[in-house]
Parts: C-alpha cells; sequence; structure tokens
C-alpha cells in the first residue's frame, strides 16, 4: 500500500526509529510480536455518506496487522499498526478510500536508573474535518475526514533531594500533521520544570511547576505559552486534604489575536476514602473567568463511575496529541488493574477483551474538528461500566463547549464557503451512547451499540444531529480464529443549501487469524 503523498512514510517511521534506538540498551526483556490478518465483505446502501444516495456496493476489506510488545524491568514499548484495503464491487464511489494506515504506539525506558528516563508515541488516525459535516464510522468513507498523524519524543531527569522534595525537568518535542494540509502541520518544544515536597513534609506540602512551550505552524505562525503556578496543600486527616494555587498564564500567538494572560488562582480538596474512590474538586478564577476542575472515579467489584470536568485554553493541535480518556480501553483500565499491574500487559489483555466482545473502539466523545485557532474549551465527561456475570454495559455522556478566542481568518483554508465564516466560533456538543454486551456461551457474544450527537453552532445558529445504531455477534471458531457478523445504521444532517440529511445501512462479516 502506498502512502497519500503529503504524508511520507519517514513521518511515521522517523519518531519510531528514534524511540526504538533509545531503547536498545541490553536487557532483559520479554518481547511479543503477534501479526494478524483479516477479511470483511460488507454490503453498503452508501458507502460515501452522501446525501445524495448512490448506488449500494459489495465493499472487501483486507486488513494485515501487526501487534508487538516489549515488556522488561527498564523497557516498556507497544506497537499496533494495521492496514485497510478496500476493493469494490463496482466503480470506487466518491469520497471513499482505497485504502488507509491506522498506527497506535507509546514506550518509556529507564536510561539511568532513579536519574534519566525518555518516553515517546505515535499515531495515525482519521479525524473528523468539521463537527457539522458526515461523522463516518465505516472506515471506507473519507466524507469530511483525513488523516492525522502526530508524534511525541520526551526525555526527562528525576531527581529526589533526600526526603525534602522530588524534582523532575522535562524536554518534549512533538508534531502534529495532516493529510491535506488543511491543519496547519506543526511542530513544538516544551520544557517542563517541576518541583514538590518530600517525606518531610507530611501535614504540609507544596508544589512549583513551570511550563514553558512554542510552536512553529505555517498557517497560524509563531506561538508561545508560558505558565507557572505555585500550591499549597494541608492534610486534615490521612484521606482529605485542602489546597489552594496561584499563578500566571500568558499566550502569545502570532496573527491570532496578540498577546492574552493574567494572574490565576483556585482552592480545592482531594477525598480518597480508600483505594477505590477518589475524588479532587477545585473552584477559582483564570484571566479569561471562572474555572472549575473534577475527577472523580468511584470504583465496585463490578462497576466503575467516572466523572471529569475541566476548563482551559486550548488548540486542535493540543487535543490530537492527549491521549483520550473517552476511549473504551481508558475505561476499563481501573478493573483490569488488579489482574495486570503492568501497564503494557494489560493494555494489551484489555484491546484482546474489546475485540472479544465486540465493543466500540470509543463512546461519547465529542468532535475535536480542525482548527488553528486558540481555544477556551469547557468539557464534561461521565460514564459508568457495569460488568455482570455474563453481561457488561457501559454509557457515557459527554459536552464540550467551545469559544475561539483568535480571529478567524487563520482558518481561511478550512472553510471554503463564506457562508460558513462563523461556523465554528462558538459551538456546543452534546454526545451519549450506551453499549450492551451479553455473552452467550464461552466463545460467543453480542453486543448492541447507539450513540447520539448534536452540534449547535452559537454563532450561526446551525445545529445538526448524528445517530448511530450497531448490533455485532463475534465468534471464537478457534484459538487464533474469530469472526463476527455487523448489522449497522448510520444518519444524520450535513450542511448544504438544501439542509439534506445523509444515511447508511450496512451488514458485514468478518474473519480474523492470528499468524
Amino acid at each position: 500500500m502506498r502512502l497519500p503523498a503529503s504524508i511520507p512514510a519517514i513521518q511515521l517511521v522517523a519518531p519510531l526509529a528514534l524511540l526504538g534506538m533509545v531503547l536498545s540498551a541490553p536487557v532483559m526483556a520479554e518481547i511479543r510480536v503477534v501479526p494478524s490478518v483479516s477479511v470483511r465483505e460488507t454490503y453498503s446502501d452508501n458507502p460515501g455518506l452522501s446525501p445524495d444516495k448512490g448506488e449500494g456496493q459489495f465493499i472487501t476489506d483486507l486488513s494485515p496487522a501487526l501487534n508487538a510488545v516489549i515488556n522488561g524491568p527498564r523497557v516498556k514499548l507497544f506497537a499496533n499498526l494495521g492496514a485497510h484495503l478496500y476493493a469494490y464491487s463496482g466503480d470506487r464511489p466518491g469520497n471513499t478510500n482505497s485504502a488507509n494506515l491506522q498506527l497506535s504506539t507509546g514506550g518509556k525506558a529507564d536510561l539511568i536508573q532513579d536519574l534519566l528516563y525518555v518516553d515517546g508515541a505515535a499515531s495515525r488516525s482519521r479525524q473528523s474535518i468539521s463537527a457539522f459535516g458526515q461523522q463516518s464510522q465505516n472506515g471506507y468513507s473519507d466524507n469530511n475526514s483525513d488523516d492525522v498523524t502526530t508524534w511525541r519524543l520526551s526525555p526527562y531527569l528525576v531527581h529526589r533531594f533526600g526526603n525534602l522534595a522530588t524534582g523532575q525537568l522535562r524536554y518534549t518535542r512533538d508534531s502534529v500533521q495532516s493529510g491535506n494540509g488543511q491543519l496547519g502541520n506543526s511542530k513544538g518544544d516544551s520544557v517542563n520544570l517541576d518541583l514538590s515536597s518530600g517525606p518531610a513534609f507530611s501535614t504540609i506540602g507544596w508544589g512549583l511547576q513551570a511550563f514553558h512551550q512554542s510552536i512553529t505552524d505555517p498557517v497560524a505562525g509563531e506561538s508561545a505559552n508560558d505558565n507557572a503556578v505555585a500550591t499549597l496543600r494541608y492534610r486534615l486527616k490521612s484521606s482529605l486534604s485542602v489546597y489552594a494555587n496561584t499563578g500566571y498564564d500568558r499566550y502569545s500567538y502570532e496573527g491570532l489575536g496578540g498577546d492574552s494572560g493574567g494572574k490565576s488562582f483556585a482552592g480545592g480538596f482531594t477525598w480518597t476514602p480508600s483505594q477505590r474512590t477518589s475524588i479532587d474538586a477545585s473552584a477559582g478564577r483564570r484571566y479569561f473567568g471562572k474555572t472549575y476542575s473534577l475527577a472523580a472515579t468511584v470504583r465496585s467489584r463490578r462497576t466503575i463511575w467516572n466523572a471529569t470536568y475541566r476548563d482551559e485554553i486550548t488548540t486542535a493541535r493540543a487535543q490530537f496529541l492527549r491521549t483520550s480518556s473517552t476511549d473504551t480501553a481508558a475505561l476499563l483500565d481501573a478493573s483490569f488493574a488488579s489482574a495486570f499491574p503492568d501497564p503494557v500487559e494489560r493494555r494489551q489483555a484489555i484491546l484482546a477483551y474489546i475485540a472479544a466482545l465486540g465493543l466500540p473502539a470509543s463512546v461519547a466523545n465529542n468532535v475535536n474538528y480542525f482548527s488553528n485557532r486558540l481555544l477556551l474549551q469547557k468539557q464534561f465527561q461521565g460514564s459508568v461500566v457495569l460488568n455482570g456475570a455474563k453481561s457488561a454495559l457501559i454509557a457515557s455522556l459527554s459536552s464540550t463547549r467551545r469559544t475561539a478566542l483568535s480571529p478567524e481568518g487563520v482558518d481561511a483554508p478550512l472553510t471554503t464557503d463564506q457562508v460558513l465564516g462563523g461556523l465554528n466560533d462558538n459551538t456546543r456538543q452534546v454526545s451519549a451512547s450506551l453499549s450492551l454486551n451479553y455473552r452467550l456461551s464461552p466463545r460467543t457474544s453480542a453486543t448492541l451499540s447507539t450513540s447520539k450527537s448534536r452540534n449547535l453552532s452559537t454563532t450561526t445558529g446551525i445545529r445538526q444531529d448524528q445517530t448511530n445504531v450497531n448490533f455485532i455477534v463475534t465468534r471464537q471458531f478457534a484459538r487464533k480464529l474469530s469472526g463476527n457478523v455487523e448489522v449497522r445504521r448510520n444518519q444524520g444532517d450535513t450542511f448544504d443549501a438544501r439542509g439534506r440529511g445523509y444515511r447508511e445501512n450496512a451488514i458485514s462479516a468478518s474473519l480474523n487469524y492470528q499468524l
């Protein structure tokens, strides 16, 4: 398979090669490499998710994949690489792919014990260009989507100053690139200093953090941000502590409205009555107004409840680099922690569990649409996982508000229609999902999943709804051979002159074999 010309293969190989060189120190490590191949046959009545419903087609998807793990006392690395090669029964419809490549990899190495470490990650996936367009679930449609490639490499020093303090100094080099340049292809450099009190401060603790980042972006221009915060914490008892912090933020974006920033302060508490329950909440003020945060997790033997809220100054670029907390693997992480304490082994076990049950890869999550602008984002996410003897339920809710803080001119390549000029100025997205799995037998399970989202442009008044429903039955035929049958429906609105919607009904069957 040939990669698109706009994403040379070196962009995918370079960060992995750098990380591989770092991890090549002679250590006793377990190495597992599992190649696999799957074949899927699909009939879709609208492969390109077009408002002008086209002719239905059979689509053959050949998917070779490679899963690799290096797990040692000083080296931990995982890599998942997969390709999809599509063949159509007729002429390839518009807005569809002939192939795509997916990559997810990350690792960490202990170069000098208790002193020097390095970690890194790389990914390539298809992302939605706009929140107000087709949201593809089928893989072969490229309507309103494009490839986004990210990588990050980060060496850091850790030092313990006896019982007084622990310090960390980290440098990070990262990159975000899109397939056709609509999202500015950018490089970032950042330095982060973190100094926190040690065991000598048992009742009163303190912390100092300083962060600087500079970004080179041919579309949005040069930009930089500086953040500093000092925290004082008081432990009321072993499970409850209160804290207060103060700091300063400064954001400087060339061509994006100049500098902005100011002082910040907040107060909050942390409550951990048990290993299964943790709540951290705060309230305060930053230069853009009131600010709040929440991170709560409550676990029992069969349930996991999560709730998070955060408001922040961010960019679409920063969100693409951030590991999603709303994918199914992240939600299941806590429930697998006791059985798989090693994070690399735990990740592989979770991915195998998701594949075996036919669970969706992600839950309710709002669209990180393409934008080169500075954004004020306020986001709430809540989820619950219920595990029964033969069943599992995953439900989630997400709400995101974005306010653009910089002029829309830098997003001109993304909005060719003048009517869309203010579409992304201020947006509100709400989404919900529900997935129910039932194990019919030790080798067979059925999963019903549904999700619904609503996107609103508060500047233009444009509103769009998206709905997805799918039913999948999976079967483990042998230790290395599995298969599934899936029926799905995807429908939603599109923004065009006639206000038309789109709809796809599809049925597919697949076989997967591990070599």
